[in-house]
């Protein structure tokens, strides 16, 4: 047979395996349970729970060494990623990025509740700026081996980055994480919702409120969506309260 008798899959083929549901029940941990509940008192908006057990499973399935997570709040998400990590192998570098310093805090008592310190960090900052950083870090260590670089805050170039930021500015954010992947590396996010509302009349690209917003940021989705199918291999599955996205970059 052609390729040695080795089987050939698709693009295709590959998002589907890695997008599918494992055998995991979607019962929430008793640490990430806790999170949920903190995160309601504190009027903040959870992802839903079908959907953290599904980034769960794409993460158990992809095995990344090196991973970051994008907005990753009071850590809801991350907690499931610990529970998983706490009776298997982890990765050689977690790292948790968070703009505000008061969760910054919370997300450390997740990294010393899980005892992880030696692998897993949190950093506080604006992802742009981040990813700005990184991105040159990357270019300027181009031509020196990848066990000689020194000096990366972030741990670069990730197998998965997993961007569930705040909606105004997610699509910029998955276009920064894209740029610091590592060739069949893998960006992950939640679509954005799809506006529904008549928002009215307004300049395009001149939001004068949250709806016309969404709007906006939905355009901009569809339009980096668009140039991404052009060059990265996309994959969609549906959950319940939404869907995720697969982003696999091929060159």
């Amino acid at each position: 047979m052609e390729g040695g008798g080795l089987p050939q899959f698709s693009q295709e083929d590959i998002m589907t395996a890695m997008l599918s549901p494992s055998e995991r029940s979607e019962e929430e941990p008793e640490i990430a349970a806790n999170i949920t509940q903190q995160m309601l008192h504190m009027e903040l908006d959870p992802l839903p729970r079908s959907m953290r057990s599904r980034f769960r499973d794409i993460v158990e399935r992809l095995s990344p060494k090196k991973i970051i997570e994008v907005g990753a709040g009071i850590g809801h998400l991350s907690a499931w990623f610990h529970d998983i990590w706490a009776d298997s192998d982890h990765p050689e570098s977690y790292v948790m990025v968070e703009e505000g310093n008061r969760f910054g805090i919370i997300l450390q008592r997740i990294v010393e509740r899980f005892d992880a310190g030696s692998w897993c960090s949190v950093t506080v900052g604006s992802w742009d700026s981040m990813s700005s950083e990184a991105t040159a870090w990357l270019a300027a260590n181009a031509s020196t081996p990848e066990a000689a670089r020194t000096g990366s805050l972030l741990p670069v170039p990730a197998d998965v980055i997993i961007v569930h930021s705040d909606w105004k500015g997610q699509v910029q954010d998955v276009e920064n994480a894209l740029s610091l992947v590592r060739l069949g590396g893998v960006v992950l996010t939640p679509e954005p919702l799809v506006p529904t509302a008549d928002v009215g009349d307004y300049p395009t690209g001149k939001p004068s409120n949250d709806q016309q917003m969404r709007v906006e940021v939905f355009n901009q989705w569809i339009r980096c969506m668009t140039d991404w199918n052009e060059t990265h291999a996309v994959g969609f599955t549906e959950v319940g309260g939404g869907t995720i996205v697969a982003i696999r970059r091929l060159t």
